[in-house]
Protein backbone atom coordinates (compact mmCIF):
# COMPACT_ATOMS: atom_id res chain seq x y z
CA UNK A 1 0.00 0.00 0.00
CA UNK A 2 1.04 3.26 -0.99
CA UNK A 3 1.08 6.07 1.79
CA UNK A 4 1.04 9.21 1.53
CA UNK A 5 3.50 11.65 1.29
CA UNK A 6 3.84 15.21 2.98
CA UNK A 7 6.47 16.27 1.70
CA UNK A 8 4.72 16.14 -2.06
CA UNK A 9 2.06 18.69 -0.37
CA UNK A 10 5.08 21.52 -0.01
CA UNK A 11 5.90 21.21 -3.96
CA UNK A 12 6.16 24.80 -5.19
CA UNK A 13 6.96 25.46 -8.76
CA UNK A 14 8.29 28.79 -10.37
CA UNK A 15 8.09 29.53 -13.96
CA UNK A 16 9.55 32.37 -15.98
CA UNK A 17 10.09 32.83 -19.27
CA UNK A 18 13.40 34.69 -20.99
CA UNK A 19 13.91 36.12 -24.04
CA UNK A 20 17.24 36.25 -25.58
CA UNK A 21 19.12 39.14 -27.94
CA UNK A 22 17.10 37.38 -31.06
CA UNK A 23 13.76 37.92 -29.22
CA UNK A 24 13.68 33.78 -29.23
CA UNK A 25 12.01 32.69 -25.63
CA UNK A 26 13.58 30.18 -23.17
CA UNK A 27 11.41 28.97 -20.28
CA UNK A 28 12.35 27.23 -17.40
CA UNK A 29 10.64 25.53 -14.19
CA UNK A 30 11.81 24.92 -10.83
CA UNK A 31 10.74 23.02 -8.52
CA UNK A 32 11.58 23.53 -5.04
CA UNK A 33 10.54 22.09 -1.73
CA UNK A 34 9.67 24.85 1.11
CA UNK A 35 12.88 25.35 2.00
CA UNK A 36 13.63 26.79 -1.24
CA UNK A 37 15.92 23.82 -2.37
CA UNK A 38 15.67 22.32 -5.71
CA UNK A 39 13.54 19.07 -6.49
CA UNK A 40 13.89 19.15 -10.60
CA UNK A 41 14.65 21.74 -13.01
CA UNK A 42 13.54 22.08 -16.64
CA UNK A 43 14.33 24.50 -19.62
CA UNK A 44 13.16 24.45 -22.98
CA UNK A 45 14.89 24.94 -26.46
CA UNK A 46 14.65 28.63 -27.50
CA UNK A 47 10.88 29.08 -29.19
CA UNK A 48 10.94 31.89 -31.89
CA UNK A 49 7.17 32.94 -33.68
CA UNK A 50 7.64 32.56 -37.23
CA UNK A 51 6.15 35.78 -38.84
CA UNK A 52 2.67 33.68 -40.10
CA UNK A 53 1.99 32.78 -36.28
CA UNK A 54 2.99 36.89 -35.25
CA UNK A 55 0.32 37.90 -38.21
CA UNK A 56 -2.33 34.41 -37.56
CA UNK A 57 -2.08 34.92 -33.41
CA UNK A 58 -1.98 38.39 -33.13
CA UNK A 59 -2.61 39.56 -29.31
CA UNK A 60 -2.82 35.98 -28.39
CA UNK A 61 0.91 35.08 -29.69
CA UNK A 62 2.48 35.58 -26.13
CA UNK A 63 -0.40 33.72 -23.99
CA UNK A 64 -0.08 31.21 -26.88
CA UNK A 65 3.76 30.52 -26.50
CA UNK A 66 3.99 31.41 -22.66
CA UNK A 67 1.21 29.20 -21.58
CA UNK A 68 0.14 26.46 -24.31
CA UNK A 69 3.67 26.04 -25.76
CA UNK A 70 6.47 26.43 -23.06
CA UNK A 71 4.49 26.19 -19.80
CA UNK A 72 3.14 23.25 -20.69
CA UNK A 73 5.88 21.69 -22.01
CA UNK A 74 8.09 22.50 -18.86
CA UNK A 75 4.67 20.72 -16.91
CA UNK A 76 4.40 17.58 -18.59
CA UNK A 77 8.36 17.31 -17.69
CA UNK A 78 8.15 17.53 -14.28
CA UNK A 79 8.42 13.90 -12.45
CA UNK A 80 6.39 15.28 -9.20
CA UNK A 81 3.31 17.67 -9.29
CA UNK A 82 3.60 20.86 -7.35
CA UNK A 83 1.28 21.69 -5.13
CA UNK A 84 1.51 25.29 -6.23
CA UNK A 85 2.82 26.71 -9.64
CA UNK A 86 3.89 30.48 -9.25
CA UNK A 87 5.05 32.80 -12.48
CA UNK A 88 6.53 36.37 -12.99
CA UNK A 89 5.32 36.57 -16.52
CA UNK A 90 1.27 37.30 -17.17
CA UNK A 91 1.49 35.57 -20.50
CA UNK A 92 1.88 31.90 -18.28
CA UNK A 93 -1.67 32.31 -16.64
CA UNK A 94 -3.00 30.88 -19.97
CA UNK A 95 -1.37 27.92 -18.69
CA UNK A 96 -3.68 27.59 -15.89
CA UNK A 97 -7.16 25.69 -18.06
CA UNK A 98 -4.45 23.21 -19.12
CA UNK A 99 -3.04 22.22 -15.25
CA UNK A 100 -4.97 21.18 -12.35
CA UNK A 101 -3.46 22.58 -9.74
CA UNK A 102 -2.76 26.47 -8.30
CA UNK A 103 -0.90 28.94 -10.84
CA UNK A 104 -0.30 32.50 -9.19
CA UNK A 105 1.30 34.99 -10.85
CA UNK A 106 3.81 37.29 -8.21
CA UNK A 107 4.15 40.59 -9.04
CA UNK A 108 7.88 41.62 -9.00
CA UNK A 109 10.30 44.67 -9.63
CA UNK A 110 10.55 43.58 -13.01
CA UNK A 111 6.93 43.08 -13.75
CA UNK A 112 5.18 45.37 -11.48
CA UNK A 113 4.72 48.10 -14.44
CA UNK A 114 2.71 45.77 -16.42
CA UNK A 115 -1.22 46.35 -16.80
CA UNK A 116 -2.55 43.21 -14.25
CA UNK A 117 -6.71 44.55 -14.21
CA UNK A 118 -9.27 42.88 -16.49
CA UNK A 119 -8.71 39.64 -16.30
CA UNK A 120 -6.43 39.38 -12.76
CA UNK A 121 -7.29 39.21 -9.34
CA UNK A 122 -5.18 41.13 -6.83
CA UNK A 123 -4.40 39.99 -3.48
CA UNK A 124 -1.44 39.98 -1.08
CA UNK A 125 0.57 37.13 0.07
CA UNK A 126 2.48 38.08 3.26
CA UNK A 127 4.47 41.43 1.65
CA UNK A 128 4.34 40.15 -1.80
CA UNK A 129 1.46 41.15 -4.23
CA UNK A 130 -0.06 38.18 -6.51
CA UNK A 131 -2.64 37.89 -8.99
CA UNK A 132 -4.46 35.07 -10.61
CA UNK A 133 -7.22 34.66 -13.79
CA UNK A 134 -10.50 35.76 -12.58
CA UNK A 135 -11.78 32.47 -14.18
CA UNK A 136 -9.90 30.62 -10.98
CA UNK A 137 -10.52 33.37 -8.04
CA UNK A 138 -10.13 29.78 -6.18
CA UNK A 139 -6.36 29.47 -6.59
CA UNK A 140 -5.65 32.57 -4.44
CA UNK A 141 -7.22 30.91 -1.43
CA UNK A 142 -5.56 27.75 -1.93
CA UNK A 143 -2.09 29.23 -2.79
CA UNK A 144 -2.32 31.51 0.08
CA UNK A 145 -3.04 28.62 2.89
CA UNK A 146 -0.55 26.46 1.19
CA UNK A 147 2.02 28.87 1.16
CA UNK A 148 1.07 30.29 4.73
CA UNK A 149 1.64 26.65 6.17
CA UNK A 150 4.37 25.06 4.03
CA UNK A 151 6.26 27.99 3.25
CA UNK A 152 6.13 31.35 4.77
CA UNK A 153 9.94 32.53 5.13
CA UNK A 154 10.56 31.69 1.34
CA UNK A 155 11.35 34.86 -0.81
CA UNK A 156 8.80 34.47 -3.82
CA UNK A 157 11.06 36.84 -6.52
CA UNK A 158 14.43 35.02 -5.75
CA UNK A 159 13.54 31.66 -7.61
CA UNK A 160 12.93 33.59 -10.75
CA UNK A 161 16.78 34.88 -10.58
CA UNK A 162 17.86 31.61 -9.51
CA UNK A 163 15.89 30.19 -12.76
CA UNK A 164 16.89 32.78 -15.56
CA UNK A 165 20.81 32.27 -14.45
CA UNK A 166 20.44 28.51 -14.80
CA UNK A 167 18.78 28.77 -18.39
CA UNK A 168 21.55 30.69 -19.28
CA UNK A 169 24.22 28.35 -17.98
CA UNK A 170 22.07 25.80 -19.95
CA UNK A 171 22.16 27.74 -22.91
CA UNK A 172 26.09 27.60 -22.54
CA UNK A 173 26.44 31.30 -20.68
CA UNK A 174 26.41 33.12 -24.02
CA UNK A 175 23.62 34.44 -24.88
CA UNK A 176 21.90 37.45 -22.64
CA UNK A 177 18.74 36.95 -21.66
CA UNK A 178 15.98 39.33 -19.93
CA UNK A 179 12.96 38.09 -18.61
CA UNK A 180 10.07 38.26 -21.07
Amino acid sequence: MKTSNPMEKNRLGFLTIASDSSQARLGGLLLVNASGRPLEFHCTAAVKPNRAQEILYGPTLGQYLCGEQIGMALCNALKHRPAILLTDIKDVLALRPLVDFPLLLVVTEQNKRQDFSGLLVKSHLGTRKVCVHCDYEQDLAKGKAMLEISAENLDLQEPFGRIAEAISEAQGGSRKQRVA
